[in-house]
């Protein structure tokens, strides 16, 4: 792309009269300066010497000597010649033009593309040395034979391309080729292009298509990958631009798998087949991206791959066998088409409409846990699309809304049934593989009025919400006898033979509303609030709230009705008292507020429905509005008074014109003082009220320059444990270096770091010991000379039957001081894996689509 600019001056020159005119064969004309100027007629020579400037109103040349012999229409500039074309720029030690051949060798050029200078100062510049060093240099490009073949191109041989910011000296990294057809502001193709990171070889094709500028179609940098699951894989994205709005990319790829492993089948079969998990096949991933207008962007995926592996059970994960024995031969069926696709949109449509889309869908609950092997990502349990458009104004909102839930628990397929082989003998009523119905919100309305002042102090506000919860295709859920879906759960029941036995749920996907299936419930929340602010004296301000929540059901399977209220008291006391430190230039304040909340809900008429096809069963709750309040042993929600006493200090440092908080410190202790307060309606028995302290609590939250740190713990009085305790710190000094610490240990049941109803303060007592510990740290370095590194652990200590190391991330990469490019090398290891898996990934700044 560059080399036109200095191709373009020595074939046509230029076009503004100078004292001194030459006349080309093109008929053009360019005006001339130098210290000495020589024209020979016989010979039909001019030269011209010392300080020799060919200019016109946008191009500029300068060299120690330049020389046209007219008669064989031939050209020499030679000694620190420099031209100047716009934000294009070249310098070269010698230059030679065949005016009739439209080719030019050039001697020690280099060619630049340059931004964050102006034009004018380009043109003034002097000397090869003060070009070099102004504004940046994103794109280098030299070559030693050039020929114009059009307005704007050229065949250049021995090219050297080089998109990078480093600076116009001698490049880390080039791509050299042959021969190259370039197309000025558009494309370069090159043959038998070979890729050098200082003089080394690195990586060579046969022919490489190269876009010279932003959104310009073109083949991206291949993408190889080696893992465990899918062997070595192949990716070769194709970058098509449609407009300046709308572009595609096409990564067609192949995996081949991820080789055979030894199954115990049995204890006297153990058998050698390919993984259970992995790829194996073609895979196309298609993404496009749309920008049409400030308001509007999105970014849609369509990724299909046709699986050449074994089909599975989707129960179980393990492969289909021949005539359904569990330790005979993996049947020689592929499991076939299986894909993704993804849809993120934001748009807003004027006069205060707006609307968002985030969706996401898999084939089947394995593409997750056979595509990546992260062991984070292959935990996921569900995925949640959702989809609202909505109205917002200074003193309402209203919307509506979808949410859509994919459960990928277990491998069932989304978009179709599952079905026992046929090479397997079953009886027909056996062949479906009946997998999970989820509940959707189809759809909610949302209507809300802010709060708004009325009657002096007070403010009010209301919000109201239509929920469907219900499966997408049907009525009910078809859980079976607990509400709950398990293709692998089993009833104990008692034998012929009197011993227990596992049975399955003959209630669970029986396609009949019986047992606790859940339906598809419709439901109104109606919730206003009145809510005022005062002080009590200079010290102590007081902000009392009283709301109203009401919530009727109507089951579409059943048709039951029914409705729960109750009232909500909300009380906050709080106080603040601050001190300003100001020594010399640098101010501390140092804020302190103690406060108490009370929140208190005198009782609840009415309840959540039991399911409809068992009436007399407890309430079935779907979502947090169904649990916003207590539930008592009898399965009802109950009234409650629940209290905190929290102390919160602050410190905050000022510099100049500069606020910032570096220090807060918050300690709680939450109660349950339901025992002692008044309430209605269900209650729990006598004596078995549960404990009035709750767990106490301390929140930490530190930054100073490259420091920052959050913490929380939670302490049960109750069982004398730590309930929870969070850790997230990190040091990162911004230029690449940084280390982290994340950590949580929490209980598994009972305690106030659970998400608690949306009306509760508290949560409920401690009921179960069982815990879970996660800890994930890493550590990003520079190395000097552009080396990089990069290390990740996750750790699960309470791990007893394997090793608590799950996960290893090792990454290593080079790149120069200007990071306009980095090549990084990938290792992953994860528990259980012999081997790693590995990974490259190269990102290019710079060049726009040419990168991965």
């Amino acid at each position: 792309m560059m080399l036109l600019p200095v191709t373009v001056a020595l074939l046509v020159s230029a076009q503004i009269p100078l004292a001194t005119q030459i006349q080309l064969p093109t008929g053009e004309t360019v005006e001339l300066a130098a210290d000495y100027v020589v024209y020979e007629p016989d010979q039909q020579l001019l030269t011209a010497r010392g300080h020799t400037e060919l200019r016109t109103a946008e191009v500029v040349l300068r060299a120690d000597e330049v020389t046209y012999d007219q008669g064989a229409q031939k050209a020499r500039a030679a000694g620190k010649v420099m031209f100047v074309s716009g934000l294009f720029a070249a310098v070269a030690d010698e230059v030679d033009v065949d005016m009739k051949s439209n080719e030019a060798n050039v001697k020690g050029g280099l060619f630049m593309q340059k931004r964050g200078v102006t034009e004018e100062a380009l043109r003034s510049a002097e000397t090869p040395e003060q070009l070099r060093q102004m504004g940046e240099t994103p794109v280098l490009i030299s070559g030693t034979r050039i020929k114009r073949t059009g307005p704007n191109g050229f065949v250049v041989d021995d090219l050297a391309f080089t998109p990078c910011e480093c600076g116009p000296g001698e490049p880390s990294w080039r791509v050299e080729a042959n021969e190259a057809s370039v197309v000025m502001g558009e494309r370069a193709v090159l043959t038998w292009p070979v890729v050098y990171v200082h003089s080394v070889p690195v990586f060579a094709l046969p022919w490489l298509y190269l876009p010279l500028a932003e959104r310009r179609s073109g083949l991206l940098v291949p993408r190889p990958t080696s893992s465990g699951l899918s062997g070595f894989g192949i990716e070769q994205p194709v970058f098509l631009t449609l407009g300046r709005s709308y572009d595609l990319t096409f990564t067609p790829g192949y995996y081949t798998g991820g080789g055979q492993e030894d199954h115990r089948l049995s204890e006297a079969v153990t058998r050698r087949e390919p993984r259970f998990n992995g790829l194996r096949g073609p895979r196309l991933l298609n993404e496009f991206r749309y920008v049409p207008s400030e308001r509007t962007r999105g970014r849609a995926t369509l990724g299909l791959v046709y699986d050449l592996n074994p089909l599975r059970d989707p129960r179980s994960g393990n492969f289909f066998r021949e005539g359904g024995v569990g330790d005979a031969q993996a049947l020689d069926v592929s499991r076939g088409l299986r894909g993704e696709a993804s849809w993120q949109h934001v748009q807003e449509m004027g006069s205060g409409f707006y609307n968002r889309i985030d969706a996401g869908f898999v084939s089947d609950g394995f593409y997750t846990r056979d595509l990546t092997a992260d062991l984070v990502a292959r935990e996921a349990q569900y995925l949640r699309s959702t989809g609202v458009v909505y109205h917002r104004g200074e003193d309402h909102y209203a919307g509506l809304d979808v949410s859509l839930r994919q459960d990928i628990r277990w491998g069932f397929h989304f978009f179709r049934d599952d079905r026992v082989p046929d090479a397997i003998d079953v009886p027909a009523e056996q062949r479906s593989i009946l997998g999970p119905i989820t509940l959707q919100r189809l759809p909610s309305i949302t209507f809300a009025l802010p709060e708004r002042r009325i009657a002096g102090r007070w403010a009010a506000a209301l919000r109201m919400e239509f929920a469907r919860l219900a499966p997408m295709t049907r009525t009910f859920g078809d859980e079976g006898e607990d509400g709950l879906f398990d293709p692998n759960r089993a009833q104990v029941i008692t034998g012929p033979d009197g011993l227990p036995q596992g049975v399955p749920d003959p209630t669970q996907s029986n396609g009949i509303f019986d047992a606790s299936d859940r339906e598809a419930r419709n439901r109104l929340d109606f919730s206003p609030r009145l809510s005022t602010s005062f002080g009590l004296g200079p010290f102590v301000r007081m902000t009392p709230s009283l709301a109203l929540r009401q919530d009727l059901y109507l089951g579409e399977v059943s048709g039951r009705f029914a409705q729960r209220g109750y009232p909500l008291v909300d009380l906050m006391v709080d106080s603040e008292l601050a001190r300003t430190y100001q020594p010399r230039t640098t101010g501390y304040r140092h804020t302190l507020i103690p406060s108490v909340q009370l929140r208190y809900v005198p009782g609840v008429w009415g309840g959540v429905p039991s399911p409809g096809a068992s009436p007399d069963r407890a309430p079935q709750i779907y979502d947090e509005i169904d649990s916003a309040v207590p539930v008592g042993p009898d399965g009802r929600g109950q009234g409650f008074l629940h209290a905190v006493v929290e102390v919160s200090q602050a410190l905050e440092v000022k510099r100049g014109d500069q606020r910032s908080e570096v220090l807060r410190l918050r300690l709680g202790q939450g109660f349950d003082l339901t025992r002692h307060a008044p309430t209605f309606g269900a209650r729990s028995p006598a004596g078995q009220e549960g404990p009035v302290l709750r767990d106490t609590y301390a929140r930490l939250n530190a930054s100073a320059g490259v420091f920052n740190a959050g913490a929380l713990a939670r302490f049960d009085p109750n069982t004398s444990k730590i309930a929870q305790f969070s850790l997230d710190t990190w040091i990162d000094n911004g230029e690449g270096e940084a280390l982290y610490v994340r950590y949580d240990d929490l209980l598994a049941e009972g305690s106030d770091r659970l998400r608690r109803g949306i009306d509760a303060l508290v949560g409920p007592a401690a009921e179960s010991q069982a815990r879970a510990q996660l800890l994930v740290t890493g550590v990003r370095m520079s190395l000097g000379i552009g080396l990089g590194l990069r290390y990740e652990a996750l750790v699960q200590p309470l791990a007893q039957m394997q090793s608590p190391l799950a996960q290893q991330v090792l990454g290593v990469s080079y790149g120069p001081a200007c990071d306009c490019w980095r090549i990084e090398g990938v290792a992953t290891l994860r528990r259980g894996q012999s081997r790693p898996d590995f990974g490259l990934n190269l990102s290019v700044a710079g060049v726009g689509a040419f990168g991965s």
